[in-house]
């Protein structure tokens, strides 16, 4: 072989070799075209709404979780689709307590939302800046969040509304263990991972109930106007989802050359911003007020979480609704219904009575109807000198689930009309009962007067008797 005919063979193999390797990293010859295909990472809330702050009975548990039930088949969508769900922890809370009596739809339904890696709520997906608005003793941590749904505080992602919050809202709820949040780009502008706040608007107003949208246009709209990633989420409130509309856009938007990535929730930083809208100030300040008395009253309890407990649930439940219409009137009525204290401890003067000497004591029944011991003090005053309280109060220990009588002396000092007035404190001073006044007549001389008129019945006829026989005898010869 020639010397030409040599260095020939080494240029064919070279670009052979070119070739190959061109083609094994995807160049050709002619023109190419990278395809991008959008990524969509979706959040499905499942959150337990509704008025009451408690856990979730087993019969509504079972309708929501069973196939056909609206959590069911939503969460099926989403977990079908590779969106990621958050979950109540309220959900998680009410399941735990049924124990071996949870029916196993109820079961099996949480196991494969928690096999999924979920993003677990605070308690009825209260807003953390609603819960954070308090002086530095009564705000809500993620450990008392923790404390109670049984969800462990360092899983607990806090969902803010943008209608809550100020300026130091983001360094006091980091503080508080909010170090991940589910931020959307409008509250939060410029901040990493947060969803998109149009995209979520215009999901919404395919999925909710009586919309008229299209879910498959709106599926349509989002996957023609995204190249890249897009990060949106369902409305927080579950129970204004229409599921059969929320069901045909999970499945419209994931069919075609698209792609799914998980939702992914914003650190926040001392540097990070925020921009609150329309905040109902007076009132997320009035229902924080209340809690710091909630937490106050909770001391009378040999076990402060019998009283705390159920209220902070509560609390958690309105905080949860702050960007809605309903939060004014549900912060005034929580307001209104805790003042008293009613559904822990009560208690009863009886009815009006007559005072026929110059003491007496007056009953006073008091009921605990909470799960631990109370301590009160019962405090009982005239409002007029008529008589005179010898004790006017008294520490009281109520044991749990049961009622304790105690009588409360007083004096005579005149007779006539009036009330006393009676109330029950907490040891710190804190009152714990709207006050209940009694009417009572005061007669303190009708007991001389009944004894001096029988004696001198009894005498008189006593003396007609002796009278009586002396004549008699008399008469006798």
């Amino acid at each position: 072989m020639s010397a030409v005919e040599r260095v020939g063979v080494r240029r064919a193999r070279a670009s052979l070799a070119v070739a190959a390797i061109a083609a094994l990293f995807g160049f050709g010859a002619g023109p190419a075209h990278a395809v991008n295909h959008p990524t969509f990472s979706v959040l499905v809330p499942i959150v337990a709404s509704g008025s009451s702050g408690d856990l979730i009975e087993s019969e509504e548990l079972t309708q929501l979780t069973s196939p056909g039930g609206s959590w069911a088949r939503l969460t099926a969508a989403a977990l079908s689709n590779g969106a990621t769900i958050a979950i109540d922890s309220r959900i998680v809370a009410s399941v735990a307590a049924l124990g071996e009596d949870s029916p196993n739809s109820v079961s099996a339904w949480l196991d494969s939302v928690r096999n999924s890696r979920p993003i677990y709520l605070p308690w009825g997906n209260a807003d953390p800046f609603v819960i954070s608005n308090a002086t530095p003793r009564y705000r809500v941590s993620t450990i008392q969040l923790s404390d109670i749904s049984g969800v462990p505080a360092f899983e607990i992602i806090g969902w803010p509304t943008g209608r809550a919050g100020n300026g130091r809202s983001l360094r006091i709820s980091e503080k508080l263990g909010f170090g991940n949040l589910i931020a959307d780009d409008e509250t939060f502008p410029g901040l990493t991972n947060s969803y998109s706040a149009a995209a979520s608007t215009t999901v919404a107003e395919a999925v909710l109930l009586g919309s008229e949208k299209d879910p498959f246009d709106a599926a349509e709209q989002l996957r023609s106007s995204t190249s890249g990633r897009l990060a949106f989420v369902l409305p927080r409130d579950t129970d204004s989802i229409d599921v059969e509309r929320a069901v045909a856009f999970l499945e419209a938007l994931y069919q075609g050359p698209v792609r799914s990535s998980r939702f992914v929730t914003a650190a926040v930083t001392k540097s990070s911003a925020a921009t609150f809208r329309n905040v109902p100030a007076a009132a997320i300040r009035a229902l924080m007020a209340q809690h710091r008395l909630d937490r106050q009253v909770s001391e009378m309890a040999l076990d402060p979480r019998a009283i705390a407990v159920p209220r902070l649930r509560r609390l958690c439940v309105i905080a949860g609704i702050v960007a809605t219409d309903r939060f004014p009137a549900a912060a005034r009525e929580y307001v209104r219904t805790a003042q008293t204290y009613e559904e822990f401890v009560s208690f009863s003067l009886g009815s009006d009575f007559t005072v026929l000497a110059d003491s007496a004591e007056l009953p006073l029944t008091i009921t605990n109807t909470s799960e631990t011991d109370i301590t009160v003090i019962a405090s009982v005053n005239a409002v007029s000198g008529i008589v005179s309280i010898t004790k006017p109060s008294q520490t009281v220990t109520i044991p749990s689930g049961s009622s304790t009588r105690v009588t409360v002396p007083m004096v005579s000092v005149a007779n006539g009309k009036t009330s006393l007035r009676a109330t029950l404190t907490t040891a710190g001073g804190v009152v714990v009962s709207e006050p209940v006044f009694v009417e009572i007549d005061v007669q303190a001389q009708w007991e001389g007067i009944t004894l001096v008129t029988f004696v001198a019945i009894v005498a008189s006829i006593m003396g007609i008797g002796i009278a009586r026989t002396v004549r008699d005898r008399r008469r006798r010869p």
